[in-house]
């Protein structure tokens, strides 16, 4: 007798036993179930994770649209900045007094400052009204000092602070905050990013419905094969495995359909968007989804499709168990 034979069988027999070895076997069996389940089912399944893909793609279209009208409000970078129109009667000496005054402001970075004569200089070369300045004793316009604020001070109730305590100053006549652009793309893009979380809140509860009601119909069609698993003593998470995988599956396969969509629409209207901002003298161009942001959208839907088969197979075990 080979003694060598049969300390190989009980060595492979007692690593076959391990837990190693059980682990690996209930696992390939789960995942068996998983894509014999799909090929069984494959008509309805692919119409489930394209359901599910659109449902994913909106929402990441719209963090798209947001990404890129940040990145756009940062490259087109409408500054607010304040306009002091200097009293005319002021001399020399004192505009000096007053422009330092102003540079002396915490929230001030800058201080561009015109005269009366520079003024009338540019407002000649944009007006077209040059001719009809010239016919005029005296020149009507004001010195002007453009005040650019800090970075910390870009905001609107900082910005509106800083102008009511300039015009309290001697020897300014007005002062007028120039924020339409800032404020209107500041709102725009937070508008958009209301709207991204509102309709991913949507999008996520869609996608845990749709997901949770494949796993249910694919509970009730093998509920038979649950009942004698039962009878025959199979734990519950030996039951849960396969629909588990199931549900991280249709995720896993529905999110890169949804990144493929999301990338087709980025190609798409990039042309537009060129044309578009030709018209206001930029190059921009859409850009897409980084790595990180690709594999957190995958995992995220990996998530959503594990917690949806585990809340839509708890549910029928407790009502199995029940009756």
């Amino acid at each position: 007798m080979n003694y060598s034979n049969v300390k190989q069988t009980k060595s492979k027999t007692i690593n076959g036993n391990s837990f190693l070895g059980r682990w690996k076997r209930q696992i390939g069996y789960a995942w068996y179930n998983v894509f014999n389940n799909f090929s069984q089912h494959i008509l309805a399944s692919l119409l489930t994770i394209f359901v599910i893909a659109i449902s994913i793609t909106l929402p990441t279209i719209g963090y798209l649209l947001w990404k890129n009208a940040n990145q756009a409000t940062q490259q087109w970078d409408p500054t607010p900045n304040l306009t002091v129109y200097i009293n005319k009667t002021l001399t020399p000496e004192q505009t000096n007094e007053l422009i330092n005054k102003f540079k002396s402001y915490s929230e001030i970075d800058r201080v561009d400052y015109l005269s009366r004569d520079e003024t009338k200089e540019e407002f000649k070369s944009w007006s077209g009204f040059g001719s009809a300045l010239d016919l005029l004793e005296e020149n009507p316009l004001p010195a002007v000092a453009i005040i650019i604020p800090k970075e910390n001070a870009k905001r609107t109730d900082i910005l509106h602070g800083l102008q009511t305590k300039l015009t309290k100053i001697d020897g300014v006549d007005d002062v007028h905050l120039d924020d339409s652009w800032f404020t209107r793309l500041t709102a725009l893009t937070d508008m958009v990013k209301s709207i991204v979380w509102v309709i991913s809140i949507f999008m996520i509860i869609a996608v845990s419905l749709v997901i949770g009601n494949s796993i249910r119909l694919n509970i009730f069609a093998r509920r038979q094969t649950i009942v004698v698993m039962q009878l025959i003593g199979a734990t519950e998470g030996f039951i849960l495995r396969p629909f588990l995988y199931n549900g991280i599956f249709i995720g896993f396969v529905s999110a890169i359909l949804a990144l493929v969509l999301s990338e087709v629409f980025i190609l798409q209207i990039d042309s537009i968007i060129l044309n578009v901002s030709a018209i206001f003298g930029t190059m921009f161009t859409l850009k897409g989804l980084l790595w990180d942001e690709s594999i957190l959208i995958v995992l995220l839907s990996m998530i959503i499709g594990w917690l949806s088969a585990l809340v839509a197979t708890k549910k029928y075990l407790e009502i199995a168990r029940i009756a």
